[in-house]
């Protein structure tokens, strides 16, 4: 059986034209099992909006409360928003930027690619465009075009743990095993204290048999996030296939608490799944 959380984090919206508003922070996490189809999930964390871009111009006010509707949730007030903004200065690449997040959140993928596409017709060195258009490709299976703009991000940031976190997903998902255990080696290099790439290379390791180390990096990713519920599951996982059921049941059920908590259901329904066969 298999019980693998497989986590990639995208980041959102402004770095770029060093005016830095708030970042919104998108996570998929898969969840499969051997009788269950994956399951997808969308989480979001942001930090605070800086209303002075807002006083700027009338595109940048737009922008702000493009973001601070996206930030409260409140989708179709922000693809309004955005679009005023760019109605305004049909140049404001970060605008574009943000719009294309909403359209990602909400499932308009097409919609996502054709403004992340003019966000960088406007601005070809923004590495997190690419790598957010990488992600919409992640996300319809399309690896080997998620991979070319992965690498595009990567030549524009090149000390960028995220991106080569994300690339090793891409690359996990079309099998490449060694290529994602690299990169997500990497993403750990620049960045000892990412919890969700010793995650993802604690699945690199199971994914291989490397049980026990598959269980040091998930020890690590836990230790630097105790609420991961991902990699609670992902260790419950590995101490299964080692034999330790007592471990394993205890992990899952540290991981389903986790998600009950978050309410996130369908993940906290697919893991008392997960115990209750292993309680067999």
């Amino acid at each position: 059986m298999k019980w693998q959380l497989l986590t990639q984090k995208q980041r959102g919206i402004n770095r770029a034209f060093t005016i830095a508003m708030f970042t919104i922070f998108s996570s998929i996490i898969c969840v499969s099992c051997s009788h269950n189809q994956d399951v997808l999930v969308t989480e979001r964390a942001t930090t605070t909006p800086n209303p002075r871009i807002g006083k700027t111009s009338k595109a940048g006010k737009f922008y702000v409360q493009g973001q601070t509707q996206h930030l409260k949730g409140n989708s179709q007030a922000a693809i309004a928003a955005y679009s005023k903004s760019i109605g305004l200065n049909p140049e404001f690449a970060p605008a574009f930027k943000g719009r294309g997040l909403v359209y990602f959140d909400i499932g308009n993928k097409q919609g996502a690619i054709a403004d992340y596409n003019q966000a960088l017709n406007l601005n070809s060195q923004d590495g997190e465009v690419y790598n957010n258009r990488a992600n919409v490709f992640a996300s319809m299976g399309e690896y080997k075009r998620a991979i070319a703009d992965y690498n595009q991000a990567i030549s524009i940031e090149p000390n960028s743990a995220e991106f080569y976190n994300n690339r090793g997903n891409a690359r996990a998902n079309q099998g490449d095993k060694n290529g994602a255990l690299e990169d997500y080696t990497q993403s750990i290099r620049i960045n000892q204290e990412y919890a969700i790439a010793y995650n993802n290379r604690g699945n690199a390791y199971a994914s291989r048999g490397e049980q026990q180390k598959a269980i040091s990096d998930y020890n690590e990713a836990i230790r630097i996030n105790s609420k991961f519920g991902a990699a609670y599951n992902n260790r419950g996982n590995a101490y299964s296939a080692l034999g330790d059921k007592r471990g394993a049941l205890k992990d899952l059920q540290q991981a389903a608490a986790i998600f009950e908590k978050e309410r996130n259901k369908d993940l906290y329904q697919q893991v008392m799944r997960n115990i209750e066969e292993l309680s067999k």
